[in-house]
């Protein structure tokens, strides 16, 4: 059995760093919206025995996996998010699918493979989003390892790892609507880094040439590659194909799932998220393309500025150095279109689009960071003081800066003024109430949780079941996130009043309203305590009572 080098070493320690700092506090912040809607139509699929891809809920992968972990009863917040984080976690290992062995080759080099890993552990909005239940995180890391085993594949003629990247690009599929914008990615930065040797003055004939052999070696590979595709095709359909509507007694509804995770899923994707788009990208107040991608950039600059700088650098030295390896210009390029392309796929502008476009930039952001540290220990061999400290001064200011975002920002209470949780997300606080309010459910007979208010209100509770949620009930689901998870979660049944004056006699153990309510709800309790929460950073504040005999 061979033994890891230093470098493999090296890497192996910083994943296992990484999985670390993932999981510390993994279920200390209460969950955002996002996940709070994941999670509950999780939940609610495996009471009903149903579960259907539905675009506007996001990808499967979540769905598919929750079902399996919420199965086991594991259904904390920190179990709900562990398969993002153990992805997040792990993903540093990927750096060593760019290594070369060889040092004519074009990949990384032995300390640009490790500095790539301590880009991927320790960037603060990786590790961030690898601590959230959302699918950004696990599309941005099987989009890296698939570029990465692709890469590998073509330097080293492996069919194992085209194979492997083929997997790859097919978990990224069922991630997230995104991966279409990964794709138009991976396209233009493809062609922008086939035309670069013409932009250096490289002879027609010559580019004419290096483009017959990338087919001729396409055409050599038509085989495996058509293996790749229906690889990647059977991972898609495995989480695609509908859960609880196959009767193997009735072999046509097996034909009905199939159809519905293939066709029917693509065709519902299509008409939600490119058709049926209320407000497309346009230079409008509705959907300013501007202001999103100015969004993304702020996000990248106020939470990743050492990566951003490492990368501009060590793109524009590998381009005027002397020495363009493709596969750093084509994440260099990946990364840029993907400021640009992410935004316009984009409904919402949130700091999550951020990671898209961090990850792909980790890898020239690599060559700048082994270029310094190479800076730093040839100064020292010279002593020549002032590079030494030049050098010393950048890399530690980097360190600063990462440090602070990731103490401020990703293990401590979230603040509104923070770049990276976004709006939705409650504070710590919201524990408090959570806890009082899983001491009640279990011990009463009926209804657990009654919701007061027309803001709240749903005339029939099933609607909310799954996605698409009915349009006169969204509102009112929308205004219950996060708290509907954790009811759900505690087992709660709960029903809804449109006014105070609809409530019963004889009220639930807990009671859930809007603030404007709160005086005339207070007034027809006895015997409850209240708890103002917070359903994100700001202005969306519940009212909950809670039966004291049940607090205690």
């Amino acid at each position: 059995m061979r033994r890891l080098d230093r470098v493999e070493r090296a890497v192996v320690a910083l994943a296992a760093l990484a999985v670390l700092a993932r999981l510390v506090g993994l279920g200390t912040r209460p969950f955002h919206w996002d996940e709070a809607r994941v999670g509950y139509w999780t939940l609610r699929s495996l009471e009903t025995g149903v579960y259907e891809y539905r675009p506007v809920a996001g990808g499967p992968f979540l769905y598919v996996v929750g079902r399996r972990l919420f199965a086991l009863g594991l259904t904390s917040d920190a179990a709900a998010r562990l398969p993002v984080a153990l992805i997040g976690g792990l993903l540093p290992l990927a750096a060593l699918l760019f290594r070369q062995r060889d040092p004519d080759r074009t990949g990384l080099s032995g300390a640009e493979t490790t500095a790539l890993a301590v880009l991927l552990a320790l960037a603060p909005p990786l590790l961030y989003y690898s601590r959230v239940r959302r699918g950004d995180l696990p599309l941005a890391a099987f989009s890296l390892v698939a570029v990465g085993f692709a890469w590998r594949a073509w330097d080293r003629g492996s069919r194992r790892a085209l194979y492997a990247a083929a997997g790859a690009v097919g978990l990224a599929l069922t991630t997230s609507g995104f991966v279409f914008a990964v794709l138009g990615c991976w396209l233009l930065a493809a062609v922008l880094t086939l035309d670069e040797a013409r932009v250096r003055g490289e002879a027609p004939a010559a580019l004419r040439e290096r483009v017959r052999s990338i087919a001729d070696g396409v055409a050599e590979r038509s085989v495996a590659l058509l293996r790749a595709a229906a690889i990647t095709v059977v991972v898609a359909i495995a989480f695609y194909l509908p859960r609880g509507r196959v009767d193997l007694t009735e072999p046509s509804t097996l034909l009905t799932a199939l159809e519905a995770g293939t066709v029917g899923a693509l065709q519902r994707f299509l008409s939600v998220r490119v058709l049926g788009r209320h407000a497309p990208p346009t230079y409008t107040n509705d959907h300013a393309l501007l202001p999103f991608v100015a969004g993304t950039a702020a996000v990248l600059l106020a939470a990743a500025l050492p990566v951003v700088a490492l990368a501009v650098w060590g793109f524009f030295r590998e381009r005027y150095a002397g020495r363009s390896r493709p596969l750093v210009n084509f994440a260099a390029y990946w990364a840029g279109v993907g400021l640009l392309l992410f935004p316009v796929a984009s409904e919402v502008n949130e700091p999550w689009v951020a990671v898209h476009v961090l990850a792909p930039a980790t890898i020239p952001a690599a060559v700048g960071l082994a270029a310094l540290w190479r800076y730093a220990s040839e100064s020292v061999s010279a002593g020549d003081a002032a590079r030494v400290v030049a050098a010393l001064l950048v890399l530690s200011a980097a360190g600063v800066h990462t440090g602070a975002v990731v103490a401020g920002e990703v293990y401590d209470d979230p603040a509104a003024d923070d770049a990276l949780p976004g709006y939705a997300q409650p504070g710590f606080e919201y524990r408090t109430a959570v806890t009082a309010i899983e001491g009640t459910v279990g011990r009463n007979g009926g209804t657990d949780v009654l919701y007061v208010g027309s803001d709240l209100a749903v005339e029939d509770e099933s609607t909310l079941d799954s996605p698409p949620v009915p349009e006169r009930a969204r509102a009112a689901f929308a205004a219950r996130l996060p708290l509907s998870w954790y009811l759900e979660r505690a087992g709660a049944e709960t029903a809804s009043v449109p006014e105070p004056n609809a409530m019963p006699d004889s009220p639930p153990p807990v009671v859930v309203t809007t603030p404007d309510h709160r005086l005339a709800v207070e007034d027809r309790l006895s015997g409850y305590e209240s708890y103002a929460v917070e359903q994100a950073l700001t202005n969306r504040r519940l009212i909950v009572f809670v039966a004291e005999r049940n607090a205690e």
